[in-house]
């Protein structure tokens, strides 16, 4: 099928549910073919601060809907990922690097998604998945679009790992 055609079809799709399951506020409609499109079906270039108004906006829109005790393990998750710099094995350490708190951000969705009542929890674990696809090739300079790996102390972290 044709870009043009697809880009056609989806805004069809999107029309039909935009009344029921898209949020107009929301920043990635609908995806397909490793894409994201927005809500007049244009594919949205995937960069960093596209990525991270997204992100933001997810936690923001994911938080809401928690219960006082679940918002108490959210914010104690979070704190637990935005400490991984600071660990005695890095006393001192710096902030995470750009793309780094990206990956946090998407770790934290995955979180939400999981402790969250949502009847299209499918479809935002899929947003979320292609965020993280994303995340695996450079979005900063001066390597844009090579490999990026996740630093280890992360990494441990991100697999619930105590550090060393």
């Amino acid at each position: 099928m044709s870009n043009k055609i697809f880009s056609v079809f989806l805004g069809a799709v999107i029309w039909l549910v935009s009344g029921s399951l898209v949020n107009a506020q929301e920043p990635i409609a609908i995806i397909g073919h490793g894409s994201m499109f927005d809500h007049e079906g244009k594919q949205i270039k995937a960069t960093p601060e596209f990525i991270e108004q997204a992100q933001n906006y997810y936690i923001s829109e994911l938080s809401t809907r928690l219960q006082p005790a679940q918002l108490k393990k959210f914010n104690a998750e979070r704190t637990r990922f935005l400490n991984v710099p600071k660990r005695e094995s890095n006393p001192g350490g710096q902030e995470p690097d750009r793309q780094a708190a990206l990956i946090i951000n998407s770790a934290l969705i995955d979180w939400l998604i999981k402790e969250t009542s949502l009847a299209d929890a499918g479809e935002m674990q899929g947003k979320n998945n292609l965020i993280k696809a994303k995340l695996q090739k450079r979005l900063f300079s001066p390597e844009v679009g090579s490999p990026y790996t996740v630093p280890r102390e992360l990494a441990d972290v991100l697999a619930h790992k105590t550090p060393n």
